[in-house]
């Protein structure tokens, strides 16, 4: 305390200062003595005072726990005394059992539930005796104020063993407990022995698991084996042991497709385990070991009914490979067949001739008619070819029915009769000539082919017998033989008195061709050209070159089509691989199809033998055939090159793609040539062409580029005029560098137009996005950046408002940004606009400052009017008639920028953009009605041919990548036979993925009728021709399991296959150019007459048929007595489409009654009756009673031609009437609609810048269209070019 004031001290501080240690260490805060013993004696209490707080606690605790126990002992030795005054119930012992299922639920009963439970019954019971409810005396055992639920609900609530020990006084309950001790020492025992049954459950698993593993193991090994045993059946000698891998892959997509015609719950589990990957094309071939090892890997997970499914299914896909294999060595022979009648070397043979052969094949060998087809019937002669009268017995052989016979013109029998004796001696020279050439083309084709290439019957083994047979058949030395080549050898190598004819030929050639100064120029086009470009005439057929003086055909075979040169570039990206059917030439693959389709299904070695010997020793041509042959070849192949030229010139100078040039500009440049000393022969041209003109028009088409380039040149002297006047205007047409760049990515942006037309199916969506995509990008790189909008509107009738004009123009498509306000929006000739004046004038309107205009109407009402600053052009849309159907717009008001104003190449190209679209729009639309009228084909074939199973109609489109196509499949049947159109995403069909189906591929190839077998089932390929003979889609018919149908349901397919194919050229003539047939009422309307054409063909043919039908036809049916009642129930249906009274009051019962109807006049009223021209319709009821017992079968297994003609007529009557009857109804629905529907705003913006074609209608009648008047481009845009 004192060194404490020392050092508080103020002296102590300045005295401090001089002992500057001792007061660091005082200020570092050195301790003082006395405080640290006080800080040690205070920790010290508190350890005390915890310790000693700690014992008192626990001796409290101790207490408490001896005062505890002390309570429990004395409780429990209550409980003892309480039970030995208790007696124990025995009742409780029946819960005592034996049944150890239910130990653990009487356990649970006895321990929580009963104590308490039975007291509360016994408490009830007590208190009914007391109420006097139980005595039977009482009137009534009801006691209102006294409910026992409530009563015993009370009690259990009030004596809840959790709250009360008051149920333990009870002797019962007393009892219960032991009861369920002793089952609970039983439940304890029992789980040691549920121990024992859980590993005995999992011992008997794992039993399971091996026994399935093993059985899987050995399912394993047995598909493995079976795999292993199918390669033998894929094993084709020629393939060296080994399968392509591209074939399963195929065979495994071909399952997955019959996989789709599963039930539901199979079609889950037919799920392969492995994806399926792209097809191999690098020809990549597996061993057995390999084979079975990549099938395994897909159909491991395959249930044993699936799998078993599937294997049935690969050996149909090896059957189909094996025949494929077989075939293929059969066109290889006919194809050295082909090159060895090719006489002229130009690669097409006369087709006449060659049906002709078959036709005398047929006659001569009667014991190849089993296995061969009648060449006289369909598919081997066109559906309009075949005769109808000529029908098939059940062995194959062609007999001709009496009628049609004694219908056959007088000059063929008098002609046929007049060369029999030359037939004959004919038909017995070629007998002996093939009986003798047959053996030596046997030894052809043993001694000829190479090892690689066996016999259609060869077995593994028989190399050695099949070498000493070929040693011992050599053929004699110096006969003309056809060599059999290895596959990878050229299969077309000529034999040495071939190529020496051939030598002859060409020298004859070059002589007449020296001769002959038009001839003389341009030596130097190849051959490939020559055959790529023939059509020739069909040359004259001889009795002495093929033993008959003509060719039975159908009478009034009449082939309408236009002949087109074979040319390379003709067909197209789309149809590269694709061959034009021509009624008078084949091509060596129309020529290998056609062949194959006669053999037939199956062929004997000896059939096809003596079938190539006779036709390679009847077909002959004399020298002037092969000379004008060659000729004809010749000049088409000039002309085909002047084309190809003359195209590449008007691309060249159409550079912006406006598909259009300017004939002032044209003859303008065409004026300089030799320094204008042409100028007459020019100027005669130019009016020759505006003579020959439709279109009154200053614009020049490439077609109409052609033809007034080659008037000019036909007119100059000389004889090479063509190449110096071409080579003039090409060297005269100049383009800058960047026009030309400019130029080809326009071009390239509108074919991109084209082809999504191509690939679209029948959906407008994609050409609307390509259409609107040209334009951004064209706007973006050549129109200096502007920001555009643009949209399309289509004409429709205007039949809610008509007041506001017969016409409106409907907007079906624009740009995102202007959906919310133009989309679906219709816009009429009262409204402000310029749209409709483009459509009068027929020329694109351009306005380069919109808000100075003052008639142009703004949808989008939201923009203010100092806004409405850009440039607005509207392009008409055109058909191929140059009649307007639409307009395209195109505006910058959405550009910054004041002045963005579209300049003249822009204007050309949104003119070319809007002649693609209409080119696209009209293909699609033509097949949308190609495809309404073979739906209503298809119902009929499956009306009238029930055997019929599945049809299917694909499209042809190009592939995405390479010259080939794809087959898009548009149109199926049902299980109940009705046509769906088939839904997105679309089913395209391609060759390499489709081995199996090649049949279709084959049918567009050729423009031919295929048959052949897949998957088990017999198929059908109609090929559907364009006008110039290509196949644009094809129909692919399947019987199922039936090889031949019956008579009259084939003949009905011929008939409707006939007739849609005439549909299908009327379609594509009328978009062409054409002018529309109308022969209905009903017609006037254009998707009306879609609805009904084909219905309208059945009705002319049938007009046509009954038109022959003379007074004997007629006599036939009133000389009975008592007819059939088929023929009865037909004729009163035919009357009562004309007497309705009199058949509503039964008049038509009695047969004297019916006969007075069967008359001349009755058949001039059916050729003129037009069942849609009446106002009130008839009602079908009563002729629909006539025939309801008439199956269309019986009708012609009855023979009377009459009777079939009229069956027909009336079911096409009943069909028109009821299609009449459908459209007026659903017009009548449309022109009672609300006419206040349009340009009512949207309540939410539109999603979508395009809108369903299908909604609207674009049919529009010729009177509302108006042919170009003569334009000029007279669009004023100096001001801002």
């Amino acid at each position: 305390m004192a060194e404490t004031a020392v050092s508080s001290h103020p002296g102590s501080a300045a005295s401090g200062l001089g002992s500057p240690g001792k007061h660091s260490r005082i200020c570092s805060g050195g301790e003082n003595p006395g405080s640290s013993g006080r800080s040690s004696a205070m920790k010290n209490d508190v350890r005390r005072w915890k310790r000693m707080h700690e014992q008192n606690a626990m001796l409290r605790l101790t207490e408490l726990r001896s005062a505890k126990k002390v309570e429990v002992r004395a409780s429990k030795e209550n409980a003892r005394e309480l039970a030995r005054k208790i007696p124990i119930e025995l009742l409780v012992k029946d819960w005592l059992s034996q049944s150890e299922a239910t130990i653990e639920t009487r356990a649970y009963m006895v321990d929580k539930v009963m104590p308490t439970l039975i007291l509360g019954v016994e408490k009830l019971l007590n208190a009914v005796d007391e109420k006097g409810l139980a005595d039977p005396g009482r009137a009534s055992g009801f006691d209102p104020d006294f409910n026992p639920l409530t009563f015993l609900a009370q009690y259990l609530f009030r004596n809840n063993p959790r709250f009360s020990n008051f149920s333990e006084a009870s002797p019962y309950v007393r009892g219960m407990r032991q009861v369920a001790e002793e089952l609970k020492a039983q439940l304890f025992d029992m789980e040691d022995n549920r121990l024992a049954r859980i590993k005995a459950e999992a011992k008997r698993k794992r039993t399971e698991r091996e026994l399935q593993a093993k059985l899987k193991q050995q399912e394993k090994e047995r598909r493995q084996q079976a795999l292993m045993t199918q390669f033998e059946e894929w094993n084709v000698p020629t393939d060296n042991n080994r399968v392509e891998l591209s074939l399963l892959q195929n065979a495994l997509r071909s399952f997955m497709e019959v996989a789709e015609q599963f039930p539901p719950e199979i079609q889950e589990v037919a799920k392969f385990g492995h994806p399926l990957e792209s097809t191999d094309e690098t020809g990549r071939t597996l061993a057995v070991t390999e084979f079975a090892q990549f099938l395994s890997l897909h159909v491991e997970t395959l249930p044993s009914e699936v799998f078993e499914e599937f294997m049935e299914h690969m050996s149909k896909c090896a059957a189909a490979h094996r025949a494929s294999a077989e075939r293929e060595h059969r066109r290889i022979m006919l194809t050295n067949l082909f090159i060895y009648c090719d006489h002229s070397g130009i690669g097409l043979l006369d087709r006449h001739r060659i049906l002709n052969l078959f036709e005398q094949f047929w006659d001569v060998f009667q014991d190849s008619k089993k296995s061969f087809r009648n060449p006289r019937t369909w598919p081997v002669v066109e559906v309009d070819e075949a005769d109808d009268n000529m029908t098939d017995d059940e062995d194959g052989v062609a007999t001709i029915p009496e009628t049609a016979r004694e219908d056959e013109d007088d000059t063929t029998t008098t002609q046929e009769q007049g060369s029999d004796e030359a037939s004959t001696a004919a038909t017995e020279q070629q007998q002996q000539k093939v009986a003798e050439s047959g053996n030596e083309e046997k030894a052809t084709e043993g001694s000829e082919e190479t090892p690689a290439q066996p016999q259609q019957n060869e077995v593994p083994g028989g190399e050695e017998q099949k070498a000493e047979q070929a040693e011992e058949q050599k053929p004699a030395e110096g006969d003309a033989v056809i060599q059999i080549e290895d596959s990878e050898e050229n299969p077309t190598e000529e034999t040495t008195e071939t190529a020496e004819k051939k030598d002859s030929q060409e020298t004859v050639m070059k002589e007449d061709i020296s001769a002959d100064p038009d001839l003389s120029r341009d030596v130097d086009i190849t051959n490939e050209i020559a055959k790529s470009a023939l059509q020739p005439q069909a040359p004259q057929l001889t009795a002495g070159a093929t033993g008959r003086a003509s060719i039975t055909f159908a009478q009034g075979t009449n082939f309408e089509r236009d002949k087109t040169g074979l040319t390379a570039n003709s067909g197209g990206r789309s149809q590269s691989q694709m061959s034009a059917f021509d009624e008078d030439n084949l091509n060596v693959s129309q020529f290998v199809q056609l062949t194959e389709t006669f053999l037939g299904d199956g062929p004997e070695d000896t059939g096809f033998s003596k079938l190539l010997s006779f036709l390679r020793e009847g077909y002959e041509e004399t020298e002037d055939e092969k000379m004008e042959r060659l000729m004809k070849a010749r000049k088409e192949a000039i002309s085909a090159n002047r084309k190809v030229q003359l195209d590449s010139l008007f691309e060249k100078w159409d550079n912006d793609g406006s598909g259009y040039l300017d004939l002032e500009e044209v003859e303008e440049l065409m004026m300089k040539y030799k320094e204008g000393q042409e100028k007459e022969v020019i100027t005669t041209a130019r009016v020759e062409l505006k003579k020959q003109s439709k279109y009154q028009d200053n614009r020049l088409s490439k077609k109409e580029f052609r033809t007034f380039v080659n008037m000019v040149i036909d007119s100059l002297p000389g004889t090479d005029g063509f190449e110096y006047f071409v080579d003039f205007l090409l060297n005269n047409v100049e383009r800058s560098y960047a026009e030309r760049v400019r130029g080809e990515a326009r071009k390239k942006w509108l074919q991109n137009i084209m082809t999504a037309a191509e690939t679209s199916g029948v959906s407008l969506d994609p050409i609307y996005k390509t259409v609107f995509q040209s334009l951004y990008r064209d706007a973006e790189a050549h129109g200096g950046e502007k920001r555009i909008s643009a949209n399309i509107a289509l004409m429709e009738r205007n039949v809610k408002a008509p007041h506001r004009g017969d016409i409106l123009l409907r907007y079906t498509a624009c740009t995102p940004e202007d959906a919310e306000y133009v989309l679906n929006k219709a816009l009429y000739k009262d409204m402000n606009g310029i749209s409709f004046a483009a459509v009068e004038q027929g020329k694109p309107i351009h306005v380069p400052r919109v808000n100075s205009h003052g008639n142009i109407h703004f949808w989008n009402t939201d923009r203010f009017p100092d806004e409405r600053e850009g440039s607005f052009i509207v392009v008409p849309l055109k058909d191929r008639k140059r009649r307007v159907f639409g307009v395209m717009g195109v505006d910058t008001l959405a550009d910054p920028h004041s002045k963005a104003i579209f300049i003249t190449h822009e204007i050309l190209y949104f003119q070319g953009v809007a002649q693609m679209f209409s080119t696209a729009y009209h293909l699609v639309d033509m097949r949308r009605k190609l495809l309404r009228i073979t739906e209503s084909a298809i119902s009929w074939i499956k009306r009238r041919s029930p055997h019929v199973s599945e049809i299917m109609v694909y499209m042809v489109e190009p592939a995405k990548q390479g010259p080939d196509f794809v087959l898009r499949r548009m149109m199926t049947t049902d299980n109940k036979g009705f046509p769906i159109h088939a839904k997105d995403p679309p089913v395209r069909l391609e060759r390499k993925d489709n081995l199996f189906r090649d049949y279709l591929f084959k049918s567009v190839d050729n423009s031919e009728t295929v048959t052949a077998d897949a998957y088990g089932n017999r198929q059908l390929a109609f090929p559907l021709r364009n006008d110039e003979g290509k196949a644009i889609a094809v129909v692919d018919i399947s019987t199922g399991a039936l090889k031949k149908l019956p008579p009259h349901e084939n003949k009905e397919i011929q008939r409707m296959l006939r007739l849609l194919q005439q549909a299908h050229k009327e379609i594509t003539r009328e978009f062409a150019g054409e002018e529309k047939l109308q022969v209905l009422d009903a017609e006037k309307d254009d998707d009306t007459r879609m609805e009904i054409m084909f219905d309208r063909l059945m009705l002319m043919e049938l007009r046509e048929n009954v038109a022959k039908l003379d007074s004997k036809a007629y006599a036939e049916l009133k000389a009975y007595n008592n007819p059939p009642e088929i023929v009865l129930h037909i004729l009163r249906a035919t009357l009562a489409i004309f007497y309705q009274d009199q058949a509503r009051e039964g008049e038509f019962d009695d047969w004297s009654s019916v006969k007075t109807y069967i008359n001349n006049d009755l058949s001039q009223k059916i050729q003129t009756y037009d069942p849609t021209a009446l106002d009130d319709l008839i009602s079908p009821s009563i002729i629909e009673d006539y025939l309801k017992d008439v199956p269309h079968g019986e009708v012609a297994k009855h023979g009377s031609l009459p009777a079939q003609h009229l069956y027909n007529w009336v079911f096409v009557c009943l069909s028109l009437i009821e299609h009449t009857r459908k459209m007026r109804q659903n017009s009548e629905e449309e022109s009672m609609g609300a006419s206040g529907t349009d340009n009512v705003p949207q309540k939410e913006p539109a999603k979508r810048s395009v809108c369903n074609p299908y909604g609207y209608s674009v049919a529009i009648p010729d009177e509302y269209l108006r042919k170009d008047v003569p334009i000029e481009h007279h669009v004023d845009v100096s001001s801002h070019d």
